[in-house]
């Protein structure tokens, strides 16, 4: 389930990572046969191992885990991390682990910390299974408790929702999107467990659905803004952010602050060409390794008109200095550090003007200064610079 995979992973954190994951995940997540150092040892598995029965004690179930996620380690190691072979393995890790996890969660001689772990990772099955019935059933169980454990309802009111949404956007049901959303706003005015909750699930699904997701985080925004709650006031500002890059494509972009050599960035000299900014630092792997591309697409297509601008996040000037040093590299870099702690003028922080968590980030502007594309990465950079510039061989 493409959306409910991306939320998932905060809540299993009981089983080990093979009993935890789909098979399609688990395939996407593993190293290639070549990063793998084979054992040396068969690759077999004892299938014995997913014969687990109900009624067994607590020690039975724990030892049984720990037997399969041992066999499991030694049987990936074996295979080179073979993605057919374990994509085959893993839905019968899964039946079996869900078994153990059935059977534990509410194990009297199991420390209650550990029963919610196994609760977690109990709800998560159902879950992958994308089994909204299932986990119904398994809430209203819960709720009919004397007394009701109050953070597993949460949990699981959390993970029902959250299967919701994903059914809705694999549906492409964009209705059901906005009454869903609907639900998770009113839950996060009055619930503070919501409040930190809502704003990553609905930038999910803006991420999916921009139309839909946009909308929600406009209403979850202006609700969280007129709130007397100072932490929900909070959030808003930092999800006015989010908006304004969920906003960008087909609109202008607000850009300033200094230069590495301390000059002003002239914003409005940059109009008629096409320009790549690009939010970056130097301690990010994937950020320098957008470089070797960078610069080849600025040494074909500068001549025509495209520029790059860089806006570092580094604190550490002098590790910045040398690496443009050492890099050469031909086009200019501003610096969040210089723009903000400069006293003759201030300037915005455009990382969190425009919400930017992640980098890097590198957003293409058109010649009109209005936004191309917020993703203009390899190949799509290339692909939209080509478009821009069709004279260009």
């Amino acid at each position: 389930m493409r959306f409910f995979r991306f939320i998932l992973s905060a809540a299993l954190v009981a089983a080990p990572a093979a009993l935890s994951v789909s098979s399609a995940a688990a395939q996407d997540a593993a190293p290639a046969p070549a990063a793998v150092a084979k054992s040396g040892a068969p690759a077999t598995f004892d299938e014995t191992l997913f014969n687990v029965p109900d009624g067994k004690d607590a020690k039975f179930y724990q030892e049984r885990l720990n037997a399969l996620q041992e066999a499991f380690q030694k049987y990936y190691q074996a295979t080179g991390g073979d993605q057919a072979k374990i994509g085959a393995l893993i839905p019968k890790l899964q039946v079996a682990a869900k078994t153990i996890f059935k059977n534990l969660v509410d194990a009297q001689d199991v420390p209650e910390a550990e029963r919610f772990q196994y609760f977690q990772s109990y709800a998560a099955s159902f879950a992958q299974e994308g089994d909204l019935d299932g986990l119904n059933a398994l809430l209203a169980k819960e709720q009919a408790k004397k007394p009701v454990d109050a953070e597993r309802v949460k949990f699981l009111d959390y993970i029902i929702v959250s299967v919701r949404l994903d059914k809705a956007l694999e549906a492409n049901d964009e209705a059901g999107l906005a009454k869903i959303g609907a639900e998770i706003i009113a839950k996060a005015n009055a619930d503070e467990t919501w409040t930190q909750n809502a704003p990553a699930l609905l930038s999910g699904v803006a991420r999916m659905n921009p139309k839909v997701g946009t909308k929600l985080l406009n209403d979850l925004c202006a609700s969280f803004a007129a709130s007397k709650d100072a932490n929900r006031r909070q959030i808003a500002a930092s999800l006015a952010g989010q908006l304004r890059f969920l906003n960008l494509v087909g609109n202008e972009m607000k850009v300033e602050g200094l230069y590495l050599d301390g000059t002003e960035i002239d914003w409005k000299s940059y109009r008629g060409k096409v320009v790549l900014i690009d939010f970056w630092a130097t301690w990010c792997g994937p950020c320098v390794g957008e470089i070797p591309n960078m610069t080849r697409m600025y040494e074909k297509y500068n001549a025509a008109g495209f520029e790059i601008l860089g806006y570092s996040l580094d604190q550490d000037l002098d590790a910045l200095h040398k690496f443009e040093e050492d890099r050469k590299l031909p086009w200019k870099t501003a610096s969040q550090k210089l723009s903000l702690d400069y006293k003759a003028k201030k300037f915005v922080d455009l990382s969190q003007y425009y919400g930017i968590t992640g980098i890097p980030t590198m957003i293409l502007v058109g010649k009109d200064g209005k936004v191309l594309s917020v993703n203009a990465r390899g190949p799509e950079l290339e692909r939209l610079l080509k478009a821009q510039f069709p004279n260009v061989k």
